[in-house]
Order: structure tokens, then C-alpha cells, then sequence
């Protein structure tokens, strides 16, 4: 099925680079004892490079940016070598139930260089900014569709219609097409939807493989559409599909 590789490309007047790194969010429940993700940054270059990391909340409403510990502050990376740093969000007892954000910053830091003086041409700093969101409760996206239907024309699968998130919180959805009363089910894919986000189900259009013989063969029979949240894993769609 579908491979999603993920880059990122910031690009101003005065700033054009890349930051390699993954996962890209955080999407946990900050109530109770907290929850940790451990993020890993790759240097690609063939350069020494090293970013700072720090937070922010600018033009975030709903801000947890208080209750965020990230470790460490810098990470320097040598040409083709990778390292992690770790974020833990704990929320304080009796914060209301809510969907949070906090932008985390990584930025590059220029290092010095030996044999400047005959060094030429113009050092580029890459910065992202990723904003990462927590939520406290048992919230849960919730999936609307209009006029969703999807077919198959020889191996590509194509969907028509609308996919929209009309719950508390964003979130990353895993989509499976079945038969009847939801068995054999067929992972087709992924999307990740903000809270009030509505995307194209055109999303989902892939060209199947020999791996997807079963669905292929028995394409009539996978009338069924289920979607779960990928992190909690709830079924938050279940149902017939055209």
C-alpha cells in the first residue's frame, strides 16, 4: 500500500534549508502521569551541523507549552549521523479537558569553521517551527463523509467525496476497506486531519500491487469502510460504502 515519507521545506526571505526528522507529532493524552515521545534528527550533509530546540506559543489559544519539559536543548550531529531528543508533557491536576498545542522550535546554530578567511559564498540556517498538540480527557476525532464512495479500475483504487474531522481533537486516521460485518479487512492507508478539517477522499488514490491480490480479486465484496484513530486505536467510522 502507500509509503508516506515526510519532508519538511521552510522557505522566507532570508532562510531556505531542510531538517530531517521524525516522528512530526505528538497527539497523546497529558492528563494523569504524562506522556513522553522520543523524536530522532538525521544529518544528511556532509557538514558538522548543530540545532538548538526551545518552545513557544505564540498564537496558540489553548497553550501547554508550561507543562513541557524537552531534553536535550541542542543536539550536534556529525556528516551521516543521527540523534534524539525527548519531550515530556505532564498537565496539572484539574486542567479542564481540552485539546492543547505548543510550537517547538529547531534551529540551526552556526558553528565555527576552520580556515574561515578562505571560506566563500553564503552560510544557509535552517529553522522549523512544528506544532505539536496534547489533549486532556478521552477526546476522540470524529469522521463525517459526504458523498464518499470509492472504485476499482484496474489496479487503481480511487475514492470520491469528502473526509472531514468534526470532533474534539486532531488526529492521525487509519482507513481499511472490508467485507460484510468487517472481515478481511485491508489497510489502504492514512490521513492526518486537524480538529474542523475537511480534506478530498482523493487522498486515498493508490495504484494496488501484488501484495493487494486479495482485494483486487474480491474488490465487490469490500463494501465496508472503517476508520481508527491511530492512536488510541478506537473505531471512530464503521460502515457501507458505494
Amino acid at each position: 500500500m502507500k509509503n508516506i515519507l515526510i519532508f519538511f521545506f521552510l522557505l522566507t526571505a532570508n532562510i531556505f534549508g531542510y531538517i530531517n526528522i521524525n516522528p512530526v507529532i505528538f497527539d497523546k493524552k497529558i492528563d494523569g502521569k504524562g506522556e513522553v515521545q522520543e523524536y530522532t534528527l538525521y544529518n544528511p550533509t556532509a557538514n558538522t551541523l548543530k540545532y538548538q530546540l526551545y518552545l513557544t506559543d505564540i498564537g496558540i489559544e489553548k497553550s501547554m507549552k508550561s507543562w513541557v519539559e524537552i531534553f536535550p536543548t541542542t543536539v550536534t550531529l556529525k556528516p551521516g549521523r543521527s540523534g534524539k531528543f525527548k519531550l515530556f508533557v505532564k498537565a496539572p491536576k484539574g486542567a479542564p479537558k481540552n485539546e492543547y498545542l505548543v510550537t517547538v522550535g529547531i534551529k540551526e546554530v552556526a558553528l565555527p569553521e576552520l580556515n574561515s578567511a578562505e571560506k566563500s559564498g553564503i552560510k544557509i540556517l535552517t529553522h522549523l517551527k512544528m506544532d505539536l498538540s496534547g489533549y486532556i480527557g478521552y477526546l476522540n476525532p470524529k469522521i463525517f463523509l459526504k458523498d464518499f464512495s470509492v472504485n476499482l479500475k484496474n489496479k487503481d483504487l480511487e475514492f470520491k467525496g469528502i473526509i472531514a474531522n468534526v470532533g474534539e481533537r486532531r488526529g492521525t486516521l487509519n482507513f481499511y476497506l472490508a467485507e460484510n460485518k468487517g472481515k478481511n479487512e485491508v489497510y489502504i492507508g492514512n490521513l492526518r486531519l486537524l480538529k474542523n478539517e475537511k480534506i478530498e477522499a482523493s487522498k486515498l488514490n493508490q495504484k494496488l500491487t501484488k501484495y493487494d491480490e486479495k482485494l483486487v480479486k474480491n474488490f465487490s465484496k469490500y463494501n465496508m469502510l472503517i476508520v481508527r484513530d491511530s492512536n488510541s486505536k478506537k473505531i471512530l467510522y464503521e460502515g457501507k460504502v458505494k
